[in-house]
């Protein structure tokens, strides 16, 4: 980060970078978020609550992880709660496989996120499944990682999201662009809000204890 950015996080503002598209191309988002990394990563691992901290998630539906060399549609749905799916909360290593109805279009995106503890900052990699690789999208990477204290502010984790994509040569390039500069926005603009407020219902609870 350079010096104008960093002094945008030190005044609460999120961070994006995203290079020219074309058919493929990157970008990062970063925010600085008053809450601990354990509430990040409990928030960010809560997939079945996605549709009510996520305006374009409309539906998650969760499925077992036994074929990951063969794309989701070899797996089986599960419940949240029946001790089938991962155990998804902050310092255990997990492996999940979700499919996400997406905005009002009802668009159907399924992924596998790998989620990694780690003495330096804790990250999550998710892919496209192979089932959602089609002719419009080709490839879709990304990497959720997290910093506590960044920069000695006490009780602060940052919060990076970056990504990489690439899309068919069919799609016109407005419509690239359009979705580009939306996505990115849409993927992380909830993350300050809903973690900060459950970093203070946490602290609430550990006071009354």
């Amino acid at each position: 980060l350079d010096r104008e950015q960093n002094r945008r996080l030190l005044n609460g503002e999120r961070i994006q970078f995203q290079d020219d598209m074309g058919r493929a191309g990157s970008g990062y988002v970063v925010v600085d978020v008053k809450a601990p990394a354990s509430v990040v990563w409990d928030c960010l691992l809560d997939f079945q609550s996605y549709p009510q901290t996520i305006t374009t998630v409309r539906e998650v539906v969760m499925y077992t992880n036994t074929h990951l060399k063969e794309d989701y549609r070899a797996e089986k749905p599960v419940d949240f709660e029946d001790g089938t799916a991962a155990i998804c909360k902050h310092g255990v290593p997990s492996v999940t496989r979700a499919q996400f109805q997406l905005s009002k279009f009802r668009l159907k995106i399924a992924a596998v996120h790998k989620y990694r503890p780690h003495p330096k900052g804790d990250y999550m990699i998710f892919t496209l499944d192979p089932a959602s690789t089609n002719v419009v999208l080709k490839y879709a990477k990304g990497i959720w990682y997290t910093q506590s204290n960044p920069d000695g502010k006490e009780g602060y984790t940052r919060v990076w999201l970056l990504c990489e994509l690439k899309v068919s040569r069919m799609l016109p390039q407005w419509i690239v662009d359009y979705a580009a500069a939306r996505a990115m926005p849409r993927a992380t603009s909830w993350l300050k809000p809903q973690t900060e407020a459950a970093a203070m219902l946490w602290l609430k609870d550990s006071a009354e204890r």
